[in-house]
């Protein structure tokens, strides 16, 4: 590779490493944040959801941007933009401003993973692209390593906060060396900026998104009736827009392509199961096992660090299986590892889970690298910032339903076990209220009960996830079958005289 691939196949790894450090990131942390600011856990999974959110709702648009001013320019604004509101993170003192800023740090991450996939597509020759694919994939790995471990050292001395402020400086260190190093070509912007379209599919996106995270944390009626209201009412509004202009948002040319289509389905099933259940999982091995968040951080360390390691033999491996092998494998071998992880008991210790976890990981090794490879192949480079943009946002939805989905799951399994264990304090129980379960009867038995309904909600949920991930193993494996026609080529789309808005 030139120079200026190396460097710009660097800086495209470098995306979803600081997007998926960030995710993960407040998951051991959650227990200590609300102690800190006063709420409970349940409240705190929009920290997680939040940033789902801003990922989904963004994700389009951020492609949209790379494909007009350039993906090297928006991958550049969208670093500083993460760097910024990392920092708005670390300094926020109520919940609200916490989960504003993850949910904008979230939009800021969703144009760098769609301008990082353009920059491998627009500037690295087709033959060496499986192996730049290849260490995009393994950064997802190497974030969701990094970003527990790391919270789990801070509070290690006792704060949350440092955690975010790294995060704020390596994102603005790396927004610098863009500036000095990555290629930004001159010249103007190629096509018209769609404003009306943004908005009403950001707004509409973050409604239904935001509807679905409010629901998992038991939100009043009325805030998720009007973000489901603005869902209703503006996506069928952006979907008449888009039908009038000549250069729409989403190419629904796209979806003809098989492994578009069939990686579209598998980035969604992927989130929907293994990443959902990795979020919940986190404060449950603090509340039930004891753990602290260094050593919840680290009891994940085979799963990702085992799908690092495999996405980085993601070039060879694509060598010698095909896209639908290697989705439909990793969806499977994730969807064994949850198989294994829901017989989990509260007498169970690492080398236990280890198994569950060492599948997971080969899964989500396998399939990341394809998944970045699906939403480019076959794609012109003027498109491929939609292209992924669109590929990105199914995974992003996929996140902000699963954690919200099976999150109610494990509060209406853990419900259902203390009306068992601990009648007259079920509720309490289930809401994670363990101060207020224990003034009516004692501690010992408050946390025994607690234990025992928590496992038993986790467990459905592990079972409810293990059963998305095969179906949307079958599902790829049904879209990527081999056809006889020949593949579809989706050509870059032509600039229009004028565009209706």
């Amino acid at each position: 590779m030139s120079k200026t691939q190396l460097v710009t196949v660097g800086a495209a790894a470098l995306a979803p490493f600081v997007v998926f450090a960030s995710f993960p990131l407040p998951i051991v942390a959650l227990p200590a944040i609300g102690a800190d600011l006063g709420v409970g856990i349940a409240e705190l999974n929009l920290l997680v959801s939040g940033y789902a959110l801003g990922l989904g709702a963004f994700l389009l648009t951020g492609g949209s941007l790379g494909d007009r001013f350039g993906a090297a320019r928006v991958w550049i604004g969208a670093m500083v933009g993460f760097a910024v509101f990392s920092a708005a993170c670390a300094l926020a003192t109520t919940v609200p401003l916490l989960v504003a800023a993850r949910i904008v740090q979230g939009g800021a991450g969703a144009a760098l993973m769609a301008s990082s996939l353009s920059l491998i597509a627009a500037t690295v020759e087709p033959k060496r692209r499986a192996g730049a694919v290849a260490l995009w994939g393994a950064a997802i790995g190497a974030g969701l390593s990094t970003g527990p471990v790391g919270a789990g050292l801070a509070l290690e001395f006792g704060r949350w906060r440092p955690a975010f402020a790294v995060l704020a400086a390596v994102s603005a260190a790396a927004a610098l060396l863009g500036v000095l190093a990555l290629p930004t070509p001159r010249g103007a912007a190629r096509g018209r900026f769609d404003l009306v379209g943004t908005v009403l599919l950001t707004v509409g996106l973050g409604g239904l998104i935001l509807g679905v995270s409010w629901v998992g944390a038991g939100a009043s009626a009325p805030r998720v009736w009007v973000a489901f209201g603005l869902a209703v009412v503006l996506l069928p509004v952006f979907v008449l827009q888009q039908r009038r202009r000549a250069v729409p948002m989403i190419d629904v040319g796209l979806l003809r392509l098989p492994t578009y289509a069939g990686g579209l389905v598998a980035g969604m099933a992927m989130a929907l199961s293994i990443l959902s259940m990795l979020v919940l999982l986190g404060p449950y091995l603090q509340v039930v096992f004891g753990l602290s968040a260094l050593q919840a951080g680290l009891w994940f360390l085979p799963a990702t660090l085992l799908s690092t390691l495999v996405a980085l033999f993601g070039a060879r491996i694509g060598a010698r299986f095909s896209l639908r092998t290697r989705l439909t494998a990793g969806l499977a071998l994730s969807g064994a590892g949850l198989a294994a992880l829901a017989f989990v008991q509260t007498s169970w210790t690492f080398p236990l889970l280890l198994p569950g976890f060492v599948l997971a990981g080969l899964g989500m090794g396998l399939a990341n690298p394809a998944l970045g490879a699906a939403a480019v192949v076959g794609v012109a480079p003027e498109r491929s910032g939609v292209a992924a943009g669109a590929a990105n946002t199914a995974r992003q939805l996929g996140n902000a339903l699963g954690i919200a989905v099976l999150g109610a799951i494990i509060h209406a399994g853990a419900l259902a076990s203390a009306r068992t264990e601990l009648p007259v304090a079920a509720d309490l129980l289930a809401a994670g209220d363990l101060r207020g379960a224990a003034a009516l009867t004692s501690a010992h038995a408050v946390q025994a009960a607690y234990a025992v309904a928590q496992t038993s909600g986790v467990r459905l949920a592990l079972e409810v996830s293990a059963v998305l991930a095969f179906l949307g193993a079958l599902v790829a494996a049904f879209l990527l079958r081999p056809r006889r026609t020949a593949p579809v080529v989706v050509p870059a789309a032509q600039p229009a005289p004028s565009t209706a808005s």
